[in-house]
């Protein structure tokens, strides 16, 4: 999946050398000259740039941007700050805008950009923009954690490439962001309905420090049947999380408000949340949604969404012909191209992603959330009701507070407009996710490591990925299939890019699905069609159709819930998940790490036969005892009876 870095990086990096300045923000956000009443100090300015008295918020100085050339060469102003590495910041301005424009989208926004010590870029952070006409707003962005790589750090109020028009920045604040102690709560029940068992109901903690857990009272409350509210005590409570579980004969019919609440010793109040949940009679029919074991239900029957990214429509004639059955195109099909997938037997996840105000690319039309919503209500009453609409895909790596309320009203939008279909969001700001919970159905994440990291980045990531929302929200995950110099050839100090070999794709597969993935959308069939550095196409295309037929070969056994033994043994750093299929015990086991391990497994019952579907022999060392050995990240899969 391609990232705000990605697409912006080449035009960033230029820009970073030559604007990088001496002015210092501390970690504490004081720092120099955020609100320009020193003029230009600290700051560097390029053409179109200046510091203005009298143009700010009630009379200050401020900074603005007077641009009417369209070919203007792109650069922006920066600030050379100080982040406390470990820390997370919150970055803000008040803005203005006067016709300002842009034929490549995009407006007036804020960035902060990483890099490290060689001068390589490391990411960036960027807020929602404005454009066209619009007063004094406050924008805002939320960093990723200051890792200890990071080296220099820029803030950057800018306008995107080609802007005409003005925009004023005044006012700005970097200061320490600091998660709340109660966040949103989750039911493990798809979209809150439920019609008979047991709902479990959890809470995301951050609990202080100061505070003895023994010393807190965590309360969840319900709706009774007979009209009255019952108020329990959590029956977990941990410094990250409060769990609870009810049968669901016991609350309201309809909809009611579940709610918890932690106080403090003193009986303050340190923070609340709530749920809106639907008791009914029956579960309503749908053609698409998630059961109780995270898998997607399509027409009836459990899927195992198997797709690429896509965006050239010239080739989708060979990627019909490859192992996978669904897609997601960053060019929203019409209605041929949704015809032409769908008789091919290959569902469409229906891009939305870009479609909201402020947005970079954003449909030069949406300019305010009704504008959005009119958009998309479009684009749902279209194609709705299309046998080969598999989900919708909402929202690609927009994390902050300036973002969660129109994301959170896309889901909602969504869920009314189409309840017949779930949205999908990916994102790499893993530390955002509990976040996140409320504008998703399901869940995404894009660990790309090869091939400057470890390949156990993806077990990794897809681990603090489920433990975000406590294993109750299903999972597409986003592996790499893509060489990096398509995006990033001309960084310093860039390692040599090139495409993931067959077994290192297979590898990160199956570390998806062995920590817990129910479905893999690889990132990309369009990026394999303009490697710089990689294999040519045709090599590439056979080489992600190998991994996705081995993959797509078990997708019976991956759908299956069939009760299963219980596993114990393997080292941490190893993935293993098990499914029972037709009285078939399968154990997956992936060594995700760079050296050779070995480790004697116990199921929870008698075995006679172990036997390898691909991997190395494992040998049997006991009733219920079996030991395998692992190259560095190899992957393995074993049928046992």
């Amino acid at each position: 999946m391609q990232t705000t870095a990605m697409r912006l990086f080449k035009t960033a990096c230029a820009a970073f050398v030559m604007t990088a300045a001496s002015g210092v923000v501390h970690a504490d956000g004081v720092g120099e000259n955020l609100d320009f009443e020193r003029g230009s100090v600290g700051w560097t300015l390029p053409p179109a740039y200046s510091v203005r008295k009298g143009a700010g918020m009630n009379g200050t100085a401020a900074l603005v941007y007077e641009n009417s050339d369209p070919n203007l060469p792109y650069a922006y102003p920066s600030l050379k700050i100080h982040l406390e590495t470990g820390r997370i910041y919150r970055f803000s301005a008040w803005v203005r805008t006067e016709g300002l424009k842009s034929a490549k989208g995009g407006g007036a926004k804020l960035g902060i950009e990483r890099s490290d010590a060689n001068g390589r870029h490391l990411g960036g952070t960027y807020s929602r923009d404005l454009k066209g006409d619009s007063d004094w707003t406050r924008i805002e962005g939320v960093t990723s954690e200051i890792s200890e790589m990071t080296a220099s750090i820029v803030f950057i109020p800018y306008c995107t490439p080609g802007c005409v028009g003005k925009a004023y920045f005044d006012d700005i604040e970097i200061v320490p962001y600091e998660k709340p102690p109660v966040g949103h709560m989750l039911s493990s029940v798809y979209r809150n309905i439920a019609a008979a068992g047991s709902v479990e109901f959890v809470v995301g903690l951050v609990v202080p420090e100061r505070f003895r857990l023994e010393d807190l009272k965590a309360e969840f409350s319900y709706e009774k049947q007979d009209g009255g509210r019952k108020t329990a005590p959590a029956k977990e409570l941990g410094r990250d999380m409060a769990r609870f579980a009810v049968d669901v004969a016991e609350m309201k019919s309809g909809r009611s408000v579940v709610a918890f609440r932690l106080n403090a010793p003193d009986g303050s109040v340190l923070g609340s949340a709530k749920l809106a949940f639907n008791r009914v009679a029956k579960l309503p029919e749908r053609r698409v949604w998630i059961d109780e074991h995270r898998r997607t239900i399509v027409d009836g029957k459990p899927f195992f969404p198997l797709g690429m990214y896509a965006g050239n429509v010239g080739r989708r004639a060979e990627y019909v012909k490859g192992p996978f059955n669904c897609v997601m195109p960053y060019e929203a099909p019409d209605a041929v191209g949704m015809d032409f997938y769908w008789t091919n037997g290959v569902r469409v996840i229906y891009s939305v992603k870009d479609v909201y105000a402020g947005a970079n690319h954003a449909p030069a039309s949406v300019t305010s959330e009704d504008a959005a919503d009119s958009y998309v209500r479009a684009k749902v009453d279209a194609f709705k009701n299309h046998p080969g609409l598999l989900a919708w895909y909402v929202n690609d790596e927009l994390v902050g507070d300036g973002w969660h309320g129109a994301l959170t009203h896309r889901r909602d939008f969504l869920e009314q407009a189409d309840p017949d279909h779930p949205t999908w969001s990916v994102v790499y700001q893993l530390q955002f996710l509990r976040e996140l919970a409320p504008t998703f159905d399901i869940i995404g994440t894009d660990p790309y490591p090869v091939p400057d990291k470890p390949l156990s980045m993806v077990t990794d990531w897809t681990r603090q990925t489920d433990r975000a929302y406590f294993a109750l929200r299903p999972m597409w995950q986003v592996p790499q299939a893509f060489d990096w110099g398509g995006y990033r050839s001309e960084w310093p100090g860039s390692p040599e890019n090139r495409m993931p070999t067959v077994d290192e794709m297979r590898s990160m597969s199956w570390q998806c699905i062995a920590s817990g993935a129910n479905g893999l959308i690889y990132y990309s069939f369009a990026a394999i069609q303009k490697q710089t550095h990689g294999l040519p196409f045709a090599k590439a295309w056979a080489d992600i159709c190998k991994v996705g037929e081995e993959v797509r070969r078990y997708i019976p056994v991956l759908l299956s819930v069939e009760p299963t033994p219980e596993v114990t043994g393997a080292p941490s750093e190893w993935g293993v998940r098990v499914w029972r299929k037709d009285g078939t015990t399968w154990l997956l086991a992936v060594n995700a790490q760079d050296k050779a391990d070995s480790a004697e497994i116990t199921l929870g019952e008698d075995f006679a036969r172990i036997a390898a579907e691909f991997g190395p022999a494992a040998a049997k060392t006991g009733p219920r005892t079996l030991r395998i050995s692992l190259a560095p990240n190899e992957p393995a899969l074993y049928r046992i009876n």
